[in-house]
């Protein structure tokens, strides 16, 4: 290693510039990958939030005390759209491809595309798009 280091032809200097470069790539790709992976949590935890609150806000309560529940499926809809735009910011893209809506039991599923751009988006490459599937059933009867 002595030998290597006391060589005067300027390639140690050249190794330790490309080995710094390309921990530094490393390193950038590392933390853009998180950022995706928080952008895809965050996305997925106001889905489902949206998802859960939608049913929660449309069940007939008149029903209740019979153990009885029912959904009101239009009503369920439109608050996953309300809950969904008011939590989501303008960076996502949502592409809704089919809702279902249960009334007895109170259930909701919804199936669809979420868009977003990365930092390399700046260099012409594609936002990432993932695709997702929330579900939300409610047995509660008190």
């Amino acid at each position: 290693m002595r030998k290597l280091l006391k060589d005067k032809t300027g390639s140690v200097p050249v190794l330790t510039f490309g080995f710094v470069f390309v921990l530094l790539i490393l390193t950038f790709l590392t933390v853009e990958m998180g950022s995706t992976y928080e952008n895809y949590d965050y996305c997925m935890d106001v889905l489902q939030r949206s998802c859960n609150s939608a049913v929660e806000a449309n069940i007939d309560d008149t029903y209740r005390a019979d153990k009885v529940l029912i959904l009101d499926t239009a009503g369920a809809e439109a608050d996953f759209h309300s809950f969904v735009s008011s939590d989501l910011t303008d960076r996502y893209h949502l592409t809704v491809q089919s809702i279902t809506c249960t009334e007895t039991p109170p259930s909701m599923e919804v199936i669809g595309t979420v868009t977003f751009n990365t930092i390399f988006a700046q260099y012409d490459w594609d936002d990432l798009t993932f695709s997702f599937k929330v579900r939300a059933t409610n047995y509660d009867l008190e």
